[in-house]
């Protein structure tokens, strides 16, 4: 496809002109010019000529060649110029992006030869503007999860797309033909409300997808190595804070049916069935990039201890205190990880098994005092897991440094920056 574009990559060029000259003996020249050989180079230009009225059916633009006879190298400056441009656009999804960030590999293999400053200056506009995105993540519906999935998307970028060894076995991840026309896609097999933590994590992975392919971008244009991990701080000391080891929760998390401390819990009411209301001691907990929700049962013979019956994600609860009912405190309870990774609940095609709908808590305290110091705990809480994930990712969101270390996956855990989410930003 690329060689009747005339935009074939230099080592495969190569290839083709070292396997001619193989077969140039007389048995080889029979095999190469045969006529089963001519039908399907015939066969090859039809289906060429095929998607070239494909594509301009699909998207309105024609990419026959109008110049007949230009050197290749000016099709290859135009390609390259058109994928920078599809880097810059926001309108395009994460696994088009994709497709282009594996072409521009093939195209570039000795990275920054082709590329010019205003290539350059034009990715790294693309990028801040991503980063910002990204930001806004760091204390969103799942930020909880955002270093795992961008570490995780980074591995997979790095061998879809930039992968430096082996490169006479380099093939693009899936049919070529997906590439050019790709099917209609749904983000679900069932109808999920647009505010729903479903499509906020769905929303999440396509801005990680695309803030990895941006960033090793950058390092791959400027001629460096791409580390196998992103450069992001290791947990620090910090990551089990005061109120955590009061109650004696570590990292392992709240479980059902543990010990605990109630130091600062604050005692709340809950139905969780019609007509059944409960006496529960409500606690807001968080270690690291992780936190809890807890409702936890006071021990008769030990009032200073509970015993842990129900643990909601922390990330994304939106506490809101009733507007008529200052006593009560409203909560959203998102599902515990993001659905398409637990393979349990999507199929094989990574649609939803099933409707994911959030759940909703309604506490009711004794007092209006007792509400608000609740929902303080909340905020103080969720402020502190969002500086930990910024303090985590801070030298992957600053560009000269990510790139200057990029040969390190790591940086000092000591790192004190601070990145406080404010009440009003709930």
């Amino acid at each position: 496809m690329l060689d009747g574009l005339g935009i074939l990559p230099q080592r495969k060029q190569h290839k083709k002109l070292l396997l001619e000259a193989l077969v140039g003996e007389a048995s080889g020249e029979e095999q190469l010019f045969s006529p089963k050989n001519s039908l399907a180079r015939d066969r090859f230009g039809s289906e060429l000529e095929y998607y070239h009225e494909k594509i301009k059916e699909h998207y309105g633009v024609s990419s026959q060649p109008t110049d007949v006879g230009t050197s290749p190298l000016v099709h290859r400056f135009q390609v390259i110029d058109a994928l920078v441009s599809l880097f810059c656009r926001s309108n395009i999804s994460a696994e088009t992006l994709w497709d282009g960030g594996w072409l521009l590999r093939q195209l570039l293999p000795y990275s920054e030869s082709e590329f010019n400053s205003n290539h350059l200056e034009l990715l790294k506009v693309s990028y801040n503007s991503c980063a910002s995105a990204l930001m806004e993540e760091v204390r969103g519906i799942w930020s909880d999860f955002l270093v795992t999935v961008l570490c995780e998307e980074w591995r997979k970028c790095k061998r879809e797309n930039f992968q430096t060894v082996a490169m006479e076995s380099s093939s693009p991840r899936k049919e070529w033909t997906c590439m050019l026309l790709p099917p209609h896609k749904f983000s679900s097999e069932v109808d999920v409300p647009d505010g729903s933590s479903f499509v906020a994590g769905e929303r999440m992975l396509e801005l990680v997808k695309v803030f990895v392919l941006q960033h090793q971008l950058q390092i791959f244009a400027l001629g460096k190595a791409l580390p196998e991990q992103p450069p992001i701080c290791l947990p620090g000391d910090r990551s089990v804070n005061h109120r955590a080891k009061t109650s004696g929760i570590d990292v392992s998390g709240p479980k059902p049916g543990i010990e605990l401390s109630l130091g600062d819990a604050v005692p709340c009411r809950i139905a969780f069935e019609r007509g059944k209301e409960r006496h529960f001691w409500f606690l807001a907990i968080s270690v690291g990039t992780s936190g809890w929700l807890v409702l936890a049962e006071e021990l008769p013979l030990r009032q200073t201890h509970g015993v842990i019956r129900v643990a909601a994600p922390l990330a994304g609860c939106n506490p809101k205190i009733d507007d008529k009912h200052p006593k009560w405190l409203h909560l959203r309870i998102r599902p515990s990880s993001l659905p398409f990774l637990d393979s349990a609940k999507f199929n094989d095609h990574g649609k939803s098994k099933k409707a994911l709908i959030d759940g909703r808590w309604t506490l009711a305290f004794r007092d209006e005092e007792s509400c608000k110091s609740a929902f303080m705990m909340i905020v103080e809480e969720m402020g502190l897991q969002s500086d930990e994930v910024h303090r985590r990712l801070k030298p992957l969101l600053n560009l000269e440094m990510a790139t200057d270390s990029s040969s390190s996956s790591v940086c000092d855990p000591d790192d004190s920056s601070s990145f406080r989410t404010h009440t009003n930003s709930l």
